[in-house]
């Protein structure tokens, strides 16, 4: 397509297709970022209306997920949405931290570029306050498994006449809700996010549209266009999940989502049952009203007139209300015949729950089935045995597909894209972007056992005599589950790992030690204890900024002045022998 039939395409306010594609993201967001339906305020207005797309949201609240029950009248049907909380978007959030910790811990995959200058940018925090690898794990992970049908755009931050020394690069989400035109027809154009603005890409230019406020047309915004990137290529991949046959991807997480939809509708059938039927009623003797002797009536004055010559008449007794008889409070006392004493004179009478325990029971087992749909079952059971092996091969292979689908598409083709737009060459006179080969390892293993699991295995290659170098590299695994967020213990940890050939024994083991030299067995069981010392008088910013050859020197240092002590007193003990 050129400019004018851009400008005619997006003018005449044609849209693709999109309405499977736009499904998918509705039906999964609406459990992930937890939307709650909008409902009337008995003062007037209504909450939660402002959440993006709440009407769409809202139609499948009305429709499909609250739908309005037989003969179910507006005041009920108003308190059944005000009543909804989103307690299924717990384990959609559960899983997606799940994954996030199993693919992007450090060390589980390697990216190093030849060019400093790029190698800086990509880790630096210039991805929205994250550096790149951040920005997939806090961002794009979540709009990944919410939205497959929606696109991660590259393109600089800034248009060409505006950019000055090395380009920045923004990595642009666009909602499937917001494409125009999708890039598989050549051309790319689709909405902002606040829909002030219409991009155009294509392979060799971004151009930016902007609405005449007068005409309500939409038009170029500069006349130098945005940005010619002349990579080739529309810099923009599909977010991506499992592929349908229908030509559009459903999420990683979609096997969940009828289960929630399920639990939804029977949850708020749920509360239903349990605000009409659970109360009790209660029973009790007819006690006279003494006001007016239990005929419901009393005498009160009136006008005189022909139908009320004495100037009084009979109305409803106020005490009763005209019923012969009263209710009592629960700390009033009556007088009761003495042949009635024995008997209760009010009976509370629960109603048969039998329904209520039917609906929990089945709100409970439809949880349980999300859990399962999501691999979370071994997660928040204490299993054992083939049922936990079984679990944790299902749930490795379930984060293995979407580690390998984000680091192979969207992280790789990302590197590829910023390399281009920092980097040109010469061709012909022309100025082109360039590129060069870096190296890239995406994760080939993910450690989904709890600490407690690792530490098991650890006292079991104890017991079964396994070869020294499979446990230390099973304590690096407990270090790395257990003090994951604690980057001194793990600065600490690699050292001692790099320094003492015996940290894998025991304390008993090395008691027990007769061929090795005693100083290398108290350096090991007092390097632990020189490492707290140098963060204690030193600080972590020490610790965490030291090389590992300038933290050897200190510990060097600090131990040779407690070996010498150790040996004097040894010797003294020697000498009162």
């Amino acid at each position: 397509m050129n400019l004018s039939e851009v400008l005619t395409f997006i003018n005449e306010n044609k849209t693709p297709d999109t309405k499977k594609e736009v499904r998918v993201f509705l039906s999964i967001s609406l459990h992930t970022k937890g939307i709650r339906p909008k409902f009337n305020l008995e003062n007037g207005g209504q909450m939660f209306s402002d959440q993006d797309f709440i009407d769409d949201y809202q139609e499948l609240f009305d429709n499909y997920l609250l739908a309005r029950h037989p003969r179910e009248d507006k005041i009920t049907r108003n308190w059944r949405l005000s009543q909804y909380k989103p307690f299924t978007r717990d384990p959609f959030l559960q899983i997606t931290d799940v994954i996030k910790g199993a693919v992007f811990q450090d060390g589980q995959y390697t990216i190093q570029l030849p060019n400093k200058n790029d190698e800086q940018y990509i880790w630096s925090k210039s991805f929205e306050g994250f550096d790149l690898i951040g920005l997939f794990s806090n961002k794009i992970l979540s709009l990944m498994l919410e939205d497959p049908n929606g696109y991660l755009v590259r393109m600089p931050s800034k248009p060409s006449y505006e950019t000055v020394g090395p380009v920045e690069i923004n990595l642009h989400y666009v909602c499937i809700k917001d494409v125009i035109r999708k890039p598989n027809t050549g051309d790319f154009i689709f909405y902002s996010r606040d829909r002030k603005l219409i991009y155009w890409i294509n392979a060799n230019v971004i151009i930016r549209f902007t609405k005449d406020e007068k005409t309500g047309k939409w038009k170029l915004e500069n006349e130098n266009g945005y940005y010619a990137h002349l990579l080739g290529r529309i810099p923009a991949d599909i977010l991506g999940g499992r592929y349908e046959t229908d030509g559009y991807y459903s999420s990683f997480l979609n096997k969940a989502v009828p289960i929630a939809d399920e639990y939804i509708s029977n949850y708020s059938a749920k509360q239903m049952i349990d605000k009409e039927a659970s109360h009790p009623y209660i029973q009790q003797m007819n006690i006279e009203c003494h006001d007016c002797d239990g005929t419901g009536k009393i005498q009160v004055s009136c006008n005189v007139d022909e139908m009320h010559p004495h100037g009084f008449k009979l109305d409803n007794c106020p005490k009763c209300k005209g019923k012969k008889y009263i209710s009592i409070n629960p700390a009033d006392r009556f007088e009761v015949p003495k042949d009635d004493m024995d008997k209760p004179a009010i009976r509370i009478i629960n109603p048969d729950v039998t329904l209520n325990t039917y609906h929990k029971d089945n709100t409970d087992d439809l949880f349980q089935k999300i859990l399962d749909a999501l691999h979370l079952t071994m997660i928040r059971e204490a299993q054992s045995g083939a049922a936990k092996a079984i679990d944790q091969e299902k749930l490795y292979q379930f984060i293995s597909g979407i580690s390998n689908h984000i680091f192979d598409n969207l992280i790789y083709n990302s590197i590829k894209d910023i390399i281009a737009y920092r980097n040109v060459r010469v061709s012909n006179g022309v100025t082109l972007p360039a590129d060069y080969e870096f190296t890239f390892v995406k994760p080939q293993q993910f450690n989904i056992k709890t600490a407690m699991d690792l530490l098991n295995e650890i006292n079991e290659t104890q017991t079964a005599n396994l070869p020294l170098f499979i446990r230390r590299k099973m304590i690096g695994e407990f270090v790395d589950k257990r003090f994951s967020s604690d980057d001194v213990m793990q600065k600490k940890s690699k050292f001692i790992q790099l320094n003492d050939p015996l940290f894998a024994f025991s304390t008993a083991e090395l008691s027990q030690m007769k061929t090795v030299d005693f100083e290398q067995i108290q350096y090991s069981q007092l390097l632990p204890m020189i490492l707290d010392e140098i963060e204690k008088d030193l600080g972590q910013t020490y610790i965490l900024d030291s090389s590992f050859e300038d933290l050897k020197t200190k510990v060097d240092e600090i131990f040779s002045t407690k070996n010498v002590n150790n040996s004097i007193k040894k010797a003294d003990e020697t000498a009162n022998q």
